[in-house]
């Protein structure tokens, strides 16, 4: 008794002066082992895997330039050097609190091509919600999802949209910052007032510095718009070409490469510019004329810069909707030659991989359905659905091969990653 009572008075000396540093602490630790970006369709992202500068690729992984590994370094420098003034433990959380603040800036405005990723994937849920209720067996175990009305013309709709992708290990993050930030200040004899404001100016200034480059993209998109409305149609591409210059995203919409295109043909210019092809791509895409389309997309595809990249990612949602009008037209093989394209073009459209795998299966290519399966399962590990079907179509392909043992291996599987009423896999295994 006498011993708890002697370790319980340690542990409330320690405690009281110190939780919110014990507690801030450990939320920042802990935040970056937790979904920091939650993805519709492949792999969530965590603090310790959303890099700072390069891309995430197909598959997270550890990164040491990453968010959460750079907040863990920056917390334990602030507490090793508070031993000589707590001021550099504020300078420490003015940091953290900076990179909250930026993560939702960094998505919108530093990488476009996330968060294309992230709202393709929620555009695109429906659709393979709705291939799976009608050519796949049935497996009832999630609900439709509905995607996001998302404002992506203006910044301020950007940064909106991203911050909805942003999850528990974000806020938690955001929330031990403060507390670390509000134990320095209570620790601090004297000049309280002006460590507060850089605590909170600091990160306020990054936004501002992050923000600038797509608020001056967005006054130039403005402009153009409200040329294009008066008829000004040279004045109008201008604008809408420096709004790309000075902001990434407008440089990749493809929507903006069909309206210069469509001003130019009103304004009798540059009858032959990419701009005018991808005009009349999208407008043939519209009618259904996919094959038509991918011609005039693969033709602005040939020089290497960034037009070319975005008509190559059209040309491969182009190849997947024209896959599916044609397996649902019961042109399975063309459908699958599609599906290929669309992968080869752009290897981000993973869900094109769902299609595929049924494809596969469909004309009798059951190892080349498992592959797909496998090459599918890795990344939608985070989505009990898609997961779960994953394995049901992997476990038919095994079965057609006479490969029992491993089909009851990935019917098993189906079942644990979605239990409920996943009859697929339970008749599966029943040999139904």
């Amino acid at each position: 008794m006498a011993l708890a009572e002697k370790w319980g008075g340690k542990i409330e000396r320690i405690w009281a002066p110190y939780w919110l540093l014990i507690v801030g602490g450990f939320l920042v630790v802990a935040s970056t082992g937790l979904k920091w970006v939650e993805f519709p369709f492949s792999r969530n992202l965590k603090g310790v895997q959303l890099p700072l500068f390069q891309h995430i690729g197909l598959l997270p992984h550890l990164s040491i330039f990453s968010f959460g590994v750079l907040a863990i370094g920056v917390l334990l420098v602030g507490i090793i050097l508070s031993r000589f003034s707590v001021a550099f433990l504020a300078a420490a959380a003015a940091i953290l609190l900076t990179i909250f603040a930026l993560v939702p800036a960094h998505l919108a405005f530093e990488q476009p091509g996330l968060l294309s990723r992230l709202t393709e994937e929620d555009q695109t849920m429906p659709i393979v919600n709705a291939f799976s209720k009608n050519f796949l067996p049935q497996n009832y175990g999630a609900s439709e999802i509905v995607p996001k009305r998302l404002q992506l013309y203006s910044g301020w709709g950007r940064f909106v949209g991203a911050w909805s992708f942003l999850r528990l290990g974000w806020t938690c993050f955001g929330i031990g910052a403060l507390l670390v930030g509000l134990y320095a200040l209570s620790r601090l004899r004297g000049a309280r007032l002006s460590v507060a404001l850089v605590l909170f100016g600091l990160p306020f200034a990054a936004l501002v510095i992050v923000l600038a480059p797509a608020m001056i993209g967005q006054y130039y998109f403005t402009k153009a718009s409200l040329a294009k409305a008066e008829g000004r149609s040279l004045d109008a591409i201008a604008a809408f070409r420096s709004s790309m210059r000075w902001d990434g995203w407008h440089a990749q919409d493809i929507d903006l490469y069909a309206t210069i295109g469509d001003l130019q043909r009103s304004a009798g210019v540059e009858p032959n510019s990419r701009e005018r092809s991808i005009s009349q791509a999208l407008t043939l895409e519209k009618a259904a004329q996919f094959e038509q389309a991918v011609f005039e997309l693969e033709g602005v595809a040939q020089k290497d810069d960034i037009m070319a990249l975005t008509a190559r990612r059209e040309a491969a949602r182009a190849h997947t909707s024209l896959g599916l009008a044609l397996y649902q037209a019961g042109g399975i093989g063309s459908a699958v030659t599609n599906w290929q394209a669309a992968l080869a073009e752009d290897p981000t459209q993973v869900y094109a991989l769902t299609y595929l795998a049924r494809g596969y299966f469909m004309i009798g290519s059951y190892e080349a359905s498992i592959k797909a399966v496998d090459q599918l399962v890795p990344i939608v590990r985070d989505h009990n659905q898609l997961l779960a079907n994953a394995y049901s179509i992997g476990a038919d392909s095994y079965a057609k091969l006479g490969r029992d043992a491993e089909a009851r291996n990935y019917y098993n599987l189906s079942l644990a990653a979605d239990p409920l009423e996943n009859y697929w896999a339970l008749t599966g295994l029943v040999g139904e």
